[in-house]
């Protein structure tokens, strides 16, 4: 028991630091390009270079964990992440700022995926997915980390500073993850061998998609949303993603508890569709309120805390053989997600219509993605796996 303790508090500070990554760039990104001179197109590739090696490297690293277990690749590819971050300390081009960028995200890959596939090797599917909840709301913390305790970090020891300081915190939790991080346990194995319906993978592909587009939303499009919308100024815009930002921390502390009394099927069910009847909602009249505004984001980008959730159904339902490649290909999928909402957010704000009509499309778009994504989810028979059942 008091091993497990230990392991789960090395894989909850694991996935802070890799949620701190995915964030930190939007912090620092500025003071970077004032130091390196970069354009905004040499900027742009340094915040992608994260995100592509990240999501190149699910797949080759699902079937890593099929054949080692999760622990050895976490460890080393977490070392190189440490690495990463030094890199991108030192970097004096663009070039070196994007190799640095690559080598960190392919630090952070295996992370999240390396908590489902632990703690998914359980017997008991309820403790299983309350822990990834749990690990995953202990995460949620790293993007808080990234915003202000950076700029502190920054402003006391420069970015290059406060980078060595976040590479060695990383080699910290790489070494925590190899002495404290043990194999999987192989009772729950068998078990969810026997049990698996890999055919209810495929119900769950659009809902990959789909998670992604909450966050989307809020990171790139919510302020020119209220900007644009309801003229809010950038100290408006500002307290209302600080808004956000805290329910999405909140929801993600709350799901955990909820695993222990409500089916995981419930928990997604009601968070889908709450966010897919605010969207069209809110797409029928954008500019009605900005209080109801502010709660669509809230609810939209909440529902990326049921990503852990639904990956923990997913391994529930793949062969314990190629447990860890289904994972990497459902988790490619959400990266895919965001590249294809993002691409087509912008396509739709190109019409000339005016802000309101912009986002009253972009609205029905997501709406209609989210009503499909909830749609094949419901069309996937229950599992009835005495392990995995509630």
């Amino acid at each position: 028991m008091h091993n497990d303790r230990k392991q789960f508090f090395v894989l909850a500070l694991a996935f802070l630091m890799s949620m701190f990554f995915r964030s930190y760039f939007g912090v620092v990104g500025p003071m970077v390009a004032a130091d390196i001179d970069l354009d905004p197109s040499r900027y742009g590739y340094a915040a992608s270079a994260f995100f592509i090696s990240f999501g190149l490297l699910q797949m080759p690293l699902g079937s890593a964990f099929d054949r080692f277990g999760a622990g050895t690749p976490m460890t080393v590819l977490m070392i190189v992440g440490a690495m990463g971050a030094a890199l991108v300390a030192m970097a004096g081009t663009a070039g070196q700022l994007v190799a640095g960028q690559a080598v960190l995200g392919a630090g952070c890959a295996p992370i999240f995926m390396g908590v489902v596939y632990q703690f998914g090797s359980l017997g008991d599917g309820v403790a299983a997915r309350k822990k990834i909840a749990a690990v995953s709301a202990v995460g949620s913390l790293g993007a808080l980390f990234s915003a202000s305790p950076m700029v502190w970090l920054s402003e006391v020891f420069g970015w290059r500073g406060a980078m060595l300081v976040a590479a060695s915190a990383m080699a910290l939790c790489a070494a925590g993850v190899a002495f404290q991080m043990g194999p999987p346990p192989q009772e729950g194995q068998s078990e969810e061998a026997t049990e698996s319906r890999p055919a209810g993978l495929v119900y769950l592909l659009p809902i990959c998609l789909t998670l992604s587009l909450g966050g989307t939303f809020r990171n790139a499009w919510a302020t020119p949303y209220l900007s644009g919308v309801f003229s809010a100024d950038q100290r408006v815009s500002g307290f209302a993603l600080t808004i956000v930002s805290a329910v999405g921390i909140g929801t993600s502390f709350a799901i955990p508890a909820l695993v222990s009394r409500v089916s995981t099927r419930s928990i997604v069910t009601a968070g889908m569709a709450a966010a897919t009847i605010a969207a069209f909602a809110m797409g029928v009249s954008p500019g009605s309120s900005i209080v109801a505004a502010v709660a669509l984001i809230c609810l939209l980008y909440s529902i990326g805390n049921l990503h852990p959730l639904v990956m923990a159904e997913a391994q529930e339902l793949a062969p314990s053989k190629h447990r860890g490649l289904l994972l990497g290909f459902l988790n490619t999928l959400v990266f895919f997600g965001v590249a294809i909402s993002s691409a087509v957010f912008g396509w739709i704000a190109q019409n000339e219509g005016g802000p309101s009509a912009t986002f009253q499309i972009i609205l029905f778009f997501t709406g209609g993605c989210l009503a499909i994504g909830l749609t094949a989810y419901l069309a996937r028979p229950a599992l009835r796996s005495v392990a995995n059942q509630r």
